[in-house]
């Protein structure tokens, strides 16, 4: 093809260059007003790449291993009235994020801090499956055991080999903890989270300030119960760490 003509083609298409007075003037006419407003030392490399990467595909496997996750966590405590539905998810997110497991959950901002509302439903219905429990939520304990309790063991120590010593210190930490306060702590661990994300500079005030603006419903904690969490996480060593794998 001559030359000529791919230049016609390239110009119909909006790719030629302004050759001659008019097409200059042509130009300028249509860039006048453009203006570019990106601030480019605000535009992060990283952020960009991974969300360019392609989602791992969620197979049967990964949503057997959160129920076995689950499971042990009530097999653990269920003779204890504090669990329930929201204590139940609050520590499936601790287990996931403090041990930086490879877990299928989508938990999000809602009143009560992390949640993921489908997760809690798909956990009701295979407890009940596997004959494992029974989720009785006018119960004084509200996870009756069933007559195959027990049955997740041998999965369980199968897909968490690694994390076994993480998963049971949460366990036991928060064994008789009533809810109100597991809530704020795992809000305060997902804020904590967030800033490290975010490479912000880290302070209680932040921190403070990222709770605040989780969600209206929050301001039932006063910000002595926020110091008081953060104090306390930070003398047990029990706050998000930077995840090499992916950073």
């Amino acid at each position: 093809m001559e030359k000529s003509k791919i230049d016609e083609i390239l110009v119909s298409l909006g790719f030629g260059f302004p050759e001659s007075k008019n097409d200059n003037i042509a130009f300028e006419e249509t860039f006048e007003k453009y203006q570019f407003e990106a601030d480019a030392n605000k535009i992060d490399s990283e952020k960009i790449l991974k969300s360019l990467k392609p989602k791992k595909k969620v197979t049967n496997i990964d949503y057997h291993r959160r129920t076995v996750l689950a499971a042990e966590i009530v097999y653990k405590l269920h003779k204890e009235n504090t669990l329930g539905h929201l204590k139940l998810q609050k520590l499936i997110y601790l287990c996931q994020h403090s041990a930086q497991m490879d877990l299928y959950t989508n938990f999000l901002k809602q009143a009560m801090g992390p949640y993921d509302n489908r997760l809690m439903r798909s956990l009701d219905k295979q407890f009940k499956v596997n004959q494992w429990f029974q989720f009785s939520g006018g119960e004084y304990l509200k996870y009756q055991p069933l007559s195959k309790i027990g049955g997740h063991r041998e999965w369980y120590e199968k897909y968490f080999s690694n994390q076994l010593s993480e998963i049971d210190f949460i366990i036991e930490k928060f064994r008789i903890t009533k809810t109100k306060r597991v809530e704020l702590i795992a809000t305060v661990f997902a804020c904590w989270k967030e800033i490290i994300e975010e490479k912000q500079l880290f302070n209680n005030e932040i921190l403070i300030k990222k709770f605040y603006n989780w969600h209206p419903d929050k301001s039932k904690f006063s910000k002595q119960e926020i110091i008081d969490i953060i104090e306390w996480m930070k003398n047990e060593g029990f706050y998000p760490k930077i995840d090499l794998a992916s950073s």
